[in-house]
């Protein structure tokens, strides 16, 4: 018999990911100092372990240094929240999954290139082709099946992470100037991703657009969250509805 597939699901704030956790069954919890680590089931087909991590690139690293720590079987190691848009074509309720993440404000010049990851010899992480397909399809085919109304048409791309909540204009037009085909901003996914590639964990990171990055993104944000926790479970599950097809299960 297969074995459900395993998610490992973070995200910074229990916004993010929807505090309500009443949609999972056989419930227990784990502390890890400040750090809890909830484990469910959903339906027969999914396990999950998820915690909220707290904002930044060490937070994220710490929380799924320990998710992962906690339980060896994890087939795939998700984050996912909100981003703010660096292409300005992006919108409010605009969903983006990473073909790849950078993080801007890595600099170890002159000894490796800016943004480069020194333990990786990377600049930029790009999840594995098969799981990034199977995200990419799932979204699309739940957008196209109502099961997403209210999301704009999910779309992929490189996303930037920092430890800067960015709301300049001018900071953001030099990080666009850098990172040319730069779609997102935001303080965590590139963090996990280096820590899933170095733990040989495949990663996704899914984000949706809470703001523009701008003078008005820490207002837009408060109010956008507000309202995102009560519809961010439905895009995890147009994720766990198409679990069926994933790599692990056509390996």
């Amino acid at each position: 018999m297969t074995q459900p597939l395993h998610l490992g699901l973070l995200g910074a704030m229990p916004e993010e990911i929807g505090s309500d956790l009443s949609h999972l069954k056989d419930l227990s919890c784990s502390d890890h100092g400040d750090l809890k680590i909830h484990r469910g089931s959903w339906g027969d087909e999914v396990r999950l372990s998820l915690a909220w991590s707290g904002w930044g690139k060490v937070s994220a690293a710490r929380a799924a240094t320990r998710l992962l720590a906690s339980d060896p079987s994890i087939d795939l190691l998700v984050f996912t929240g909100v981003a703010g848009a660096a292409d300005p074509i992006l919108r409010q309720w605009d969903v983006v999954l990473a073909d790849a993440v950078v993080q801007h404000d890595m600099d170890a010049r002159p000894l490796f290139p800016r943004f480069t990851v020194p333990a990786l010899k990377k600049d930029q992480l790009q999840p594995q082709p098969a799981w990034f397909n199977w995200a990419e399809t799932a979204l699309r085919e739940a957008h196209s099946a109502g099961d997403l109304d209210g999301f704009a048409q999910p779309s992929s791309g490189l996303i930037a992470t920092g430890d800067r909540f960015i709301s300049n204009p001018a900071v953001l037009q030099t990080l666009r100037n850098a990172l040319p085909d730069l779609r997102a901003v935001e303080m965590e996914g590139a963090a996990v991703a280096q820590v899933a590639e170095q733990e040989g964990v495949p990663w996704l990171v899914l984000r949706v657009i809470s703001d523009g990055a701008d003078a008005a993104a820490a207002q837009s944000f408060e109010d956008f969250v507000k309202l995102y926790e009560q519809q961010a479970w439905r895009l995890i599950e147009a994720l766990l509805q198409r679990c069926n097809n994933t790599p692990r299960h056509c390996a």
